[in-house]
């Protein structure tokens, strides 16, 4: 009898992981920076670095952003760095509501604490092969940002070639 519950465990946990690598067969990088103390700073830079490989395929960039429902801000301003291969550098500001008008907090929440997927730019693409960094640095009216648990940056493989 242990035998055969030992199976179905294993065969359970084989079908999990093929439905979670499913889910995530177009997610191309995927990387989360923890806010230690929930407190972001100016002089926080999160620093995301990814190669490419193929400049015909195009993807779907998202920014993710873990808060409190508490956030003093109905909305953060994040300045955002792009470094290419060459070393060019192409920087702009983007403001990202995390509430709605009534004050609701937007995405997903759990207990006080939301998190938001925000698509940053669809159908992008990549001119060179090589190494890529982009860097985001909290770009508020506040030296500190509290509240802010987490940013990431989510980079999805449309399977669309240009």
């Amino acid at each position: 009898i242990q035998q055969t519950a030992k199976a179905r465990y294993m065969g359970v946990l084989v079908v999990f992981l093929l439905l979670q690598a499913a889910c995530n067969e177009h997610n191309f990088f995927e990387k989360d920076i923890e806010i230690k103390n929930a407190q972001w700073a100016y002089t926080d830079t999160l620093n995301y670095q990814f190669s490419i490989t193929d400049t015909l395929e195009t993807y779907n960039l998202y920014v993710d952003l873990s808060y409190a429902d508490s956030f003093a801000n109905q909305n953060v301003y994040i300045k955002l760095h792009t470094q290419f291969p060459d070393g060019k550098r192409l920087s702009k500001q983007k403001s990202f509501d995390l509430f709605d008008a009534q004050g609701q907090p937007l995405g997903k929440c759990s207990g006080h604490q939301c998190r938001l997927r925000t698509l940053l730019q669809e159908k992008a693409f990549f001119n060179s092969v090589g190494t890529y960094t982009i860097t985001l640095e909290q770009y508020s009216r506040e030296a500190a940002l509290s509240g802010i648990t987490s940013v990431g940056i989510m980079i999805e493989a449309t399977g669309v070639r240009r």
